[in-house]
């Protein structure tokens, strides 16, 4: 089992944290960190790359849960900024810092694809998380990605020790030509790689959809289609 403790099918994302006076709300972040613990679920995920979201979950749940009660997965960003592996590595150093969590469960090489993907590979990004795992600050590291299935193929060949793949996925764009939903996850389960869901919700465009849709998904809800 890639994981050693069982996630639950619901992940907590922390990209889009609730703000007041254009800062991320602490208190209302608490409240939701509560009751996605309550329920049962804990997984959540941050980013470097995600203004005041590692300071947030700092402060939400790292300060207030204990350490072995979630799992907490952040990314690095390599094409960001970088000019040096020293760089990309220092995202890694900030990020256990700002979260305060002491390792991650899961490090994710953040957003592969089209130009992006180079600069893993030119900074030895992958090199350096096996490193941080037989350091024991890393559980488990994958990469998420945006790109074609066959990009994502070119990835998963040259990196098989990969242990998982964070994906967009979701029923409006299973067929996107953008972003090909189905054929990377294809791709990955060809591989045999574990897949994380990003996105179901498209950023929270599906949990309210124009009107026709509602309609169309309230008929397919009553008659089970």
């Amino acid at each position: 089992m890639l994981f050693e403790k069982e996630i639950k099918k619901l992940g907590f994302g922390l990209m889009r944290l609730p703000q007041k006076e254009g800062v991320i709300d602490i208190e209302q972040t608490k409240e939701m960190v509560d009751r996605f613990m309550e329920a049962g679920f804990t997984y959540f995920d941050t980013a470097w790359a995600y203004p005041g979201s590692e300071d947030a979950i700092r402060q939400a749940l790292v300060e207030r849960y204990p350490r072995e009660s979630y799992q907490l997965a952040t990314k690095n960003a390599a094409w960001i900024n970088c000019k040096t592996r020293e760089d990309a590595i220092a995202q890694f150093e900030i990020s256990l810092k700002q979260t305060g969590a002491g390792y991650f469960d899961n490090y994710l090489l953040h957003n592969l694809g089209e130009n992006r993907t180079h600069f893993f590979e030119d900074f030895d990004m992958w090199s350096f998380v096996k490193e941080m795992k037989e350091q024991g600050k890393i559980r488990h590291y994958g990469f998420s990605f945006h790109s074609t299935p066959e990009e994502l193929e070119e990835i998963l060949t040259a990196h098989p020790d990969a242990e998982f793949v964070q994906l967009q996925i979701n029923y409006a764009d299973w067929e996107n030509p953008a972003i090909q939903s189905k054929g990377v996850y294809e791709v990955a389960r060809k591989h045999g790689k574990p897949v994380i869901v990003m996105e179901p919700l498209k950023g929270g465009l599906l949990a309210d959809p124009p009107e026709a849709v509602a309609d169309v998904l309230s008929v397919c809800s009553t008659i089970r289609c």
